[in-house]
């Protein structure tokens, strides 16, 4: 039987397709400039991708029109707009490139999990852990995009570097953190299948 795309499937589908074109164009063509106008229009559109995560969500629970096409798509689309925005901030000079490489490094592992998962009949579902860490992750990003005086001394913008140290220092907690309760839940189920 054919799955008719649904609305929120949709919304899934444009995060998924247009979020890796545009941002990272974006970032690397206008981030340079470090204005604030230009920052916040970036930012701002950062967090109305995130927001089509929200969206499709709600959408779909609230109309009932869950599908297992959007269940598949949804996680792959978060991480075509969280890789390509970090990809985007690094090639921009706007993030460290080891904070990027840990960012994307939990999710691939993660994604490596339920690969294996999916072969041994193991089911690793979305933990709070996960979903703090994602919300975090967007805020630092979007504050990332936001911040004019990245490239500024510490004494010159203590407010803007003090929030931005509180949120990266948060996200990589919680990206650590989350990727532990992941392994620790999976090797768990493992072995006990496997004895």
């Amino acid at each position: 039987m054919i799955e008719y795309i649904t609305i929120p499937t949709y919304l899934t589908l444009f995060r998924l397709i247009a979020a890796p074109i545009i941002l990272p164009i974006l970032f690397v063509g206008l981030l340079p400039y470090n204005h604030i106008i230009v920052n916040s229009f970036l930012a701002l559109l950062f967090i109305a991708f995130a927001l089509t995560d929200f969206f499709d969500g709600f959408l779909a629970r609230y109309y009932h029109q869950e599908s297992a096409l959007g269940k598949m798509l949804d996680p792959i689309a978060d991480k075509f707009l969280i890789f390509s925005s970090l990809i985007g901030l690094l090639a921009a000079q706007k993030i460290f490139f080891l904070w990027v490489l840990i960012f994307i490094g939990r999710d691939l592992f993660i994604m490596g999990l339920r690969q294996i998962g999916l072969q041994h009949m193991i089911e690793v579902p979305v933990s709070a852990w996960g979903k703090a860490r994602t919300a975090v992750l967007m805020m630092y990003i979007a504050f990332l995009i936001l911040n004019p005086y990245a490239l500024l001394p510490w004494s010159q913008a203590p407010w803007w570097h003090s929030i931005e140290s509180v949120l990266l220092i948060t996200a990589l907690f919680l990206t650590i953190w989350s990727a532990k309760k992941y392994a620790y839940s999976f090797f768990s189920e493992y072995l006990a299948k496997a004895s």
